[in-house]
């Protein structure tokens, strides 16, 4: 059995393989709760791919890389601070944005994840 640090290190590795499209496929579930306070949630894999094609034509980002800065595990929890980059399909950079993140796992999936941002960060992002 896969320990939860290893689930959400994992998704975030593979996150950055087409817009994350494979890695929600992957790890989540048709119930994980996917919410980004203050801007969006979604429920299970279809929402999630949804908000991804949303941020994909709103904010044109093509690829997010996700540097783990440091990660802890409470039993099925795992928290995470992180630094993620947003590129346009050319590899230019849009921005980046540190936060922290939580997931939930239950067995090999992401059954919660919540991150918490400065919301002044996004609005700068899609604004240039």
């Amino acid at each position: 059995m896969t320990r939860p640090i290893e689930v959400v290190t994992d998704f975030c590795a593979a996150y950055s393989e087409d817009r994350g499209r494979p890695a929600v496929r992957r790890w989540f579930t048709p119930k994980t709760l996917w919410v980004n306070v203050g801007i969006s949630a979604t429920t299970g894999i279809e929402e999630a791919i949804g908000m991804i094609n949303e941020l994909e034509k709103s904010m044109r980002i093509a690829t997010v890389h996700i540097d783990m800065l440091a990660i802890a595990a409470d039993g099925n929890r795992v928290l995470t601070e992180r630094l993620d980059r947003f590129e346009r399909a050319d590899g230019s950079e849009i921005g980046r944005m540190t936060l922290m993140g939580i997931y939930e796992i239950e067995g090999d999936h992401i059954v919660a994840w919540r991150d918490y941002f400065d919301i002044n960060a996004v609005s700068k992002l899609a604004a240039g």
